[in-house]
């Protein structure tokens, strides 16, 4: 929402200290629950009599399942709310940067559409994220959310599906940058043909495009 102090705040350091966090994180928290025996307290019975030839659907008990559905919930929303600020936030700017240039030059109908693309890409990569975001949890959180009731009858064919999904999400940002940026398709094409490994390598420009 601060485009001139962001570089100044989210540094080089803070994004790393980011990044390592959302790993260890989750690394930490199914470490505890799954790897302790606490997601399937009181449903010994039941886990010694699945079969797991060809997969294994993991069991977690209502209070467990109540907890990992919170911790979906909450931060998708805090997720959602975040980003419709900053949209909100960058529509305003881009108003009022088209007002300025309006009237600074008369013939400003190119800098308005320059601003209005801009304005259109970040609602369609913002828009984009979250939903892409939801559409692969979703269906997983709610299948293990519904069958920790239902007494655990869900095919176990439904189960891998909404565990795919889920698993996709990490490819669908790639390929959502990659779609609305040209700088990051180039940059993909330059790792993917060795160009990483060339002497020149450190003057490539993404942006010349």
């Amino acid at each position: 929402t601060d485009p001139l102090v962001y570089p100044t705040k989210f540094t080089v350091s803070v994004s790393g200290i980011c990044i390592g966090l959302s790993w260890v994180l989750p690394i930490t928290y199914s470490g505890a629950v799954f790897y302790t025996g606490v997601s399937d307290d009181g449903m010994e019975e039941l886990v010694s009599a699945l079969s797991c030839v060809g997969g294994c659907q993991i069991v977690v008990n209502q209070q467990w399942v109540l907890i990992d559905f919170l911790l979906f919930f909450i931060p998708t929303l805090v997720m959602i709310i975040l980003y419709s600020k900053i949209f909100l936030i960058a529509k305003q700017q881009a108003v009022k940067i088209e007002n300025t240039g309006s009237k600074a030059e008369s013939s400003s109908e190119s800098y308005k559409a320059r601003v209005a693309r801009r304005e259109r890409k970040a609602a369609k990569i913002l828009g984009v994220t979250v939903v892409a975001f939801m559409i692969a949890w979703l269906p997983y959180t709610m299948d293990t959310l519904i069958d920790a009731y239902m007494g655990f009858t869900t095919p176990a064919y439904i189960y891998e599906i909404c565990c795919w999904g889920a698993y996709y999400n990490s490819a669908m940002n790639p390929l959502i940058y990659a779609l609305f940026y040209p700088w990051f398709r180039k940059a993909i094409k330059v790792i993917l043909r060795g160009g990483l490994f060339k002497d020149t390598s450190s003057t490539i420009s993404l942006f010349s495009e």
